[in-house]
């Protein structure tokens, strides 16, 4: 998917605010969950985090 029409999929679900209670320092652009995406990711961490992932695209069989 063009990353033109990935971002006009996702411009009108921009939220204000970040959707944790718990402050992240991590300064980004978050969304309401509404889009379906397939990730693949490679490993996890000691402490069950995804490391290294990878958008593959948006899942359009829902």
């Amino acid at each position: 998917m063009p990353n033109k029409s990935l971002r006009k999929q996702l411009k009108p679900l921009i939220r204000k605010t970040q959707p944790y209670t718990k402050r992240i320092a991590h300064k980004g652009i978050w969304v309401e969950p509404e889009l379906l995406v397939e990730i693949e990711y490679r490993a996890k961490s000691a402490e069950g985090e995804v490391r290294h992932p990878f958008f593959k695209g948006i899942r359009e069989d829902l």
